[in-house]
This record gives structure tokens, sequence and C-alpha cells, in this order.
């Protein structure tokens, strides 16, 4: 059985969006969309040189709390010695994670003050802003929302956004899926999600995030581009319709967007829209004359699923090319006035 994230998605805009959670929504990559993330040397050589390293440093190894040393002292020293949070459920933290109490970064010394999903306290966790600062194996540089990163145990990522076609096996069951990035490293950097079709109730409840699930819905992505149209930086080749959570309110057909997964089911937003006030949730679609694709062999599809067709439900609108997905037979599109 796959362990909890301990955090699915620090904001897709990044992972509510993919890790503050199961990295807590993963709508931070494909908000984002492949920003640049610095990877190579300049800037992030900069960040990082004044951070903490070696022994008793937040995010070093440790057997018990008295081995960290970093932040506050006035404030509780915390091994995670095995797993996140030393909950057993929880991803494992290989090594232990030194790490303490705290109420704002100060208490963390050059580490960041953070509060995980599941958890009533706040913790310092390291910070990084590069695939090269975090130790290996077992731990990668994910977003955390902001301008970098923390180290996070990465036994839940689970495939490589910058690999074939971006595509990974969701499952024990080898459904189809694609990567989404939730750190800088692209071994060990990204969370498979379920490819879907575009439609109402095409997702099922994401059964990794806990008790009880949180619901799903198809969009669609392109994470090969940034948000400029630019190709992506970290590589990444991902293009198609993959599950993603819903946000706790997600807004109904004609309201204002921003991010790809602020929609209810079986909408999504106008993003690409060059009219600001035009970048509203609208339906999905399917480009073309055929109707409803065919599904692809190793889709998962769950039972009560109405995947949309090329047909929009307001005669005054018309399936269009709204996505940036290209123009052609089964094309993903959004119902767009005429």
């Amino acid at each position: 059985m796959m362990r909890r994230f301990g955090m699915h998605s620090l904001r897709l805009g990044f992972l509510s969006g993919c890790l503050l959670g199961l990295v807590a929504s993963c709508d931070q990559m494909s908000n984002n969309n492949n920003t640049d993330m610095g990877m190579g040397d300049g800037g992030t050589v900069q960040q990082e040189q004044n951070l903490c390293n070696g022994a008793g440093c937040v995010g070093a190894p440790c057997a018990q709390p008295s081995d960290c040393t970093e932040g506050n002292s006035a404030l509780p020293a915390v091994c995670w010695g095995t797993t996140l949070l030393n909950v057993s459920q929880n991803v494992r933290t290989p090594g232990g994670y030194c790490t303490r109490e705290c109420s704002v970064d100060a208490d963390c010394g050059t580490a960041a003050c953070v509060q995980l999903p599941g958890s009533a306290k706040k913790h310092c966790m390291a910070k990084c802003a590069s695939a090269t600062r975090c130790r290996k194996p077992g731990y990668s540089c994910a977003f955390d929302g902001t301008s970098g990163g923390i180290c996070f145990p990465n036994g839940n990522f689970d495939c490589n956004p910058a690999g074939p076609e971006g595509t990974c096996e969701y499952g024990s069951n080898g459904y189809l899926g694609g990567c989404i990035r939730v750190a800088y490293e692209s071994d060990h950097g990204g969370i498979c999600h379920l490819q879907c079709q575009l439609g109402s109730k095409t997702c099922p409840p994401d059964d990794r995030a806990g008790t009880p699930a949180p619901p799903q819905s198809c969009i669609y992505v392109d994470t090969s581009f940034d948000v400029q149209g630019n190709p992506s930086p970290t590589g990444d080749k991902f293009k198609g319709n993959l599950c993603f959570q819903q946000t706790s309110a997600p807004k109904a057909l004609g309201e204002p967007c921003q991010y790809y997964s602020e929609c209810q089911d079986s909408l999504q937003c106008d993003r690409f829209n060059t009219n600001p006030a035009l970048r509203v949730c609208r339906a999905l679609c399917v480009q073309g004359t055929q109707g409803v694709p065919p599904e692809p062999i190793g889709l998962f599809k769950p039972a009560g699923s109405m995947p949309v067709g090329n047909v929009c439900s307001n005669a005054a609108e018309t399936c269009t090319n709204a996505l940036r997905a290209g123009q052609g037979e089964g094309k993903p599109g959004l119902c767009t006035p005429r």
C-alpha cells in the first residue's frame, strides 16, 4: 500500500497545489506550468550558500532530538526518526530528519517554519532552491509555494516528469498516468496522476490523500511549455488529461478564474484568453465531428462517468482550441462564444 504523502499539494499555482500535502494541491505545478526553477548556478548558488550544513542542522540525519541543534533553543527540538511527523502511516524519513517546533521562520535559523497537513504545530524544514541541495538519497527539493522549496522525503515522488512522454503507471494495476513535477529534481521529482476523459465524474476520489478521499476532476495540462509559451526549462513532457484534486470551493461556470484546476467538475479556466475579463470557467469539450473520443487502452474509467463530446450545451457557443492543445479531431477544447 502506498504511504500517505503527509502533504499532497503545495499549490499547482503551486503542490494546495501538488506538497504541503500529497504535495495539497498539485495545482501548483499545473498552475505555474513550469516557470523557470533556477536549475543551474548563478542565483541558485547565491540563494543557498548561507544555509546551515552538517550535523545538527534542520534537515540533517538524527536518531534523537538532542542531535538537532539549529534554531531557537527555547523551543523543543524534534527528530522525525522514521516517518514524517513521526506518524506511522506518513512517508518515511530515511536516516531521520532534524526539525524543531516553531512559530515563525526566525525560530528555525536558516530553515523555514512550516505547518504540515495533519499537524497542529508548525515545524522547521530545511530550505532549498536547487536539485542538489537536499540529502541524497531519500529527499528532494519540493516546491513550497514561495520562491524556493523545502527538503522533503521523496518516497512517494514516484515518477520522472522529464521521462519519455512524461507518462507513468498509476497504482498497482498500472493504469495510464501522467507525471507532474513537484520538485526541482527530475528523478524522484514528480507525482503520477491518473489520465482521464474530459467530462463529469470521470475521475475517482484521490484515495492517496487520506480519509475521506478528496474529489478530483479531469483537466487538460501541457507541461512541455511554460505560461509564456516557451519550452519547459526542465524538459517536462506530459500533455493530456489528468485528474487533480478539486479545491474546497470550486468556481462555477462563468466565474473569473486564474488557475487550471479551480473550476467545478467538467469545467476548466479559460486562462489563455487575451481579454483578462473573459478568463472565466468554461465547459470542457472535444474538438472535431466524431463526438466522444474512444477510450485508450489502460485508461481507468469510474462507474457513472460522463465524458463530454463535441457539442456545447449552450447553442451560442462552439468548441474551440482555447486550451492551446492544438486543432484537430479529438483535441481538448472549451465551449466559447461563437
